[in-house]
């Protein structure tokens, strides 16, 4: 295999990455490509033969590929559901009572549909008893959709990973769901059988405990 890392990128991850990873490569001298899509597209991609050297995803998603074709599953960190709104300052929500209110009163809510965070999401809104109060104000969205809205002022709020909210100029983190909500996104890495020097160095870079500052900053935190 080449010395360049194929690396397949869940969009929850993808802001993450292009924040830190330009360091990696300028101190390295190694580099990165990017293979960007949903968590679920991941094993599939992988399976139907695509290149790869790195892959990043759920942990169960990343189970998904075939003993052989992967090597060992690493934790990464987890990631709290969040809720991204317009406008910098205001404390975040971080408790059930007030995520709940933040809900009631928000009237066009973005998430990815096909996506972890959006099943999350759903997981979320049964917790708090407002699945069919919230029916007609969320919107499904595709992949990196959300964001790109709520940046355009269509939305009150985006529910995405808090990796998706904390990286972006001009976003906050209007709520951010405590651990105990059980409403986290899980991140892991598998490294291809025969992945590259390179890999294996960002690998072992990506998980150093050096970047936990850094990580936990950009709504990354170790598990």
């Amino acid at each position: 295999m080449t010395d360049v890392t194929r690396f397949v990128t869940p969009v929850a991850l993808i802001d993450v990455i292009k924040m830190i990873a330009p360091e990696f490569e300028r101190s390295t001298g190694y580099r990165l490509e990017l293979s960007i899509m949903l968590n679920p597209e991941v094993p599939t991609y992988i399976l139907d033969g695509a290149p790869w050297s790195l892959a990043a995803s759920n942990p169960w998603h990343l189970e998904e590929i075939e003993i052989g074709k992967r090597g060992p599953i690493l934790p990464l960190g987890r990631s709290p559901l969040a809720f991204g709104a317009l406008g910098q300052g205001r404390k975040a929500a971080t408790d059930e009572a007030e995520i709940s209110k933040l809900l009631h009163r928000s009237k066009r809510i973005g998430v990815t549909g096909a996506g972890t965070s959006g099943e999350t999401f759903a997981r979320l809104l049964d917790r708090l008893d407002l699945t069919e109060e919230m029916r007609n104000r969320v919107i499904p969205l595709q992949g990196g959709e959300p964001m790109r809205k709520l940046l355009a002022g269509e939305l009150d709020l985006a529910a995405l990973p808090l990796t998706n909210v904390a990286p972006i100029p001009g976003v906050r983190a209007a709520a951010i769901c405590p651990w105990d909500m059980e409403v986290h996104i899980d991140l892991a890495l598998c490294l291809h059988p025969e992945a590259c020097t390179g890999s294996h160095a960002f690998v072992a870079w990506l998980v150093s405990t050096a970047r936990d500052a850094t990580l936990s900053a950009l709504g990354l935190l170790r598990a």
